[in-house]
């Protein structure tokens, strides 16, 4: 059978894609002190911890208002981050 213009079905719009990762991902997060880039896994950063550089030795707390940009960033950008370790 040859397909013509004429009878040539229409593709169905493409759902988008999500990639689905492992809680112990490791998510890059710089020092507000000096910069310096340390990673932490997802499954880590969602209790919410005391972060410390290695670096400079700055500690904060890294908060659940930044918990939800981070993960809804990733949401945006088509990565789900699972919800055990």
């Amino acid at each position: 059978m040859v397909l013509t213009q004429s009878n040539r079905q229409p593709i169905p719009a493409l759902a988008p894609v999500a990639n689905i990762l492992p809680a112990h991902t490791p998510m890059p997060l710089e020092c507000d002190a000096c910069e310096h880039e340390q990673n932490y896994s997802m499954s880590h950063l969602r209790t919410l911890p005391e972060v410390a550089c290695s670096q400079c030795g700055d500690k904060r707390r890294f908060s659940g208002f930044e918990l939800k940009v981070l993960e809804d960033t990733l949401n945006d950008m088509g990565y789900y981050i699972s919800k055990s370790a």
